[in-house]
């Protein structure tokens, strides 16, 4: 215990996050082996098992559990520190933290950024992504982008726009005819969405005007289920600003007969004025309102 740093805590929430000794290892730039050689390094000086080691990843024992409020309260304090310190700079620098999704993190903010960074070589973008919703309101993340409006409070919420979704399938796949009828098209195989993301918008549409139809894969990633549809497995629900710039696909179903969400820009209400935190904030209203027509389905 007397030894116990910083290094040590952000190794175990980072093991904790990910489940695994390879997703904490890429965040931290060293091998697996390493990070499972100070876990048991760290249970060792801390005298308790902090995971359990199963084949699918890391779970956290008990005793894991009951110090993971305190890490992360460590955490929010040594992140303050760090912000508070940054902001007082008049250039922008530090780390932000963004909550999004793969998709929007992958092919609309990182190519912005990439453009953006080299302006400021002092400050550090760290994208978190995934199916899981990051906490802001505990300071999982500074800012985020996100599909559905957060409900708590001490938050600065604004609408940016909309992403709408169509139904898509592989060139040739359905007739021409079979386009304009919700009953043809339910006859044809469907790509669906795995149990664990039942929860997503365009899967609950999808059961609730397609529950017959025949699914021929499920997936867990719109990579996925874009390229099962570009290998013609069926029709699939997706964002139209991916699908549209696919040459392999073509719409079945046009976005006004599918569904949509609101894009919300998400910021911790103490963290508004941050000069690091509004610079991407700003980077985030650019990139939707460029990006409108596409993300809304206007071609």
């Amino acid at each position: 215990m007397e030894n116990l740093n910083w290094d040590d805590l952000r190794l175990f929430l980072l093991v904790a996050r990910t489940r695994s000794l390879s997703g904490a290892a890429v965040q931290l730039g060293v091998s697996p082996s390493t990070v499972g050689r100070r876990v048991v390094q760290l249970e060792q000086a801390l005298g308790v098992s902090l995971f359990v080691r199963h084949a699918s990843g890391y779970r956290l024992t008990e005793d894991g559990g009951a110090l993971l409020d305190e890490a992360r309260r460590v955490e929010d304090a040594v992140v303050q520190l760090r912000g508070h310190a940054a902001d007082m700079s008049a250039t922008p620098r530090g780390h932000v933290r963004l909550a999004t999704n793969d998709a929007l993190a992958n092919l609309l903010i990182l190519p912005r950024w990439a453009e953006l960074a080299p302006r400021y070589p002092d400050l550090v973008l760290e994208l978190l992504t995934g199916s899981a919703v990051q906490d802001l309101y505990r300071r999982d993340a500074d800012l985020a982008l996100r599909l559905v409006r957060p409900e708590a409070g001490g938050l600065v919420v604004r609408k940016l726009g909309i992403q709408a979704y169509a139904v898509y399938a592989r060139k040739g796949l359905v007739p021409t005819a079979a386009k304009r009828s919700q009953a043809a098209l339910a006859n044809l195989p469907w790509i669906g969405w795995d149990v664990s993301v039942q929860h997503l918008v365009q899967a609950r549409w999808q059961r609730e005007h397609f529950p017959q139809a025949a699914i021929a894969l499920t997936a867990n990633s719109i990579f996925t289920q874009l390229h099962a549809a570009e290998q013609g497995l069926g029709l699939a629900v997706l964002p139209c600003y991916i699908a549209d710039a696919s040459a392999l696909l073509e719409r079945c179903l046009a976005p006004s007969r599918c569904v949509s969400q609101d894009i919300w820009l998400v910021i911790q209400q103490g963290l508004r004025d941050s000069p690091r935190v509004r610079l991407i904030a700003d980077l985030l209203t650019e990139l939707v309102h460029d990006n409108g027509d596409a993300i809304a389905g206007r071609r």
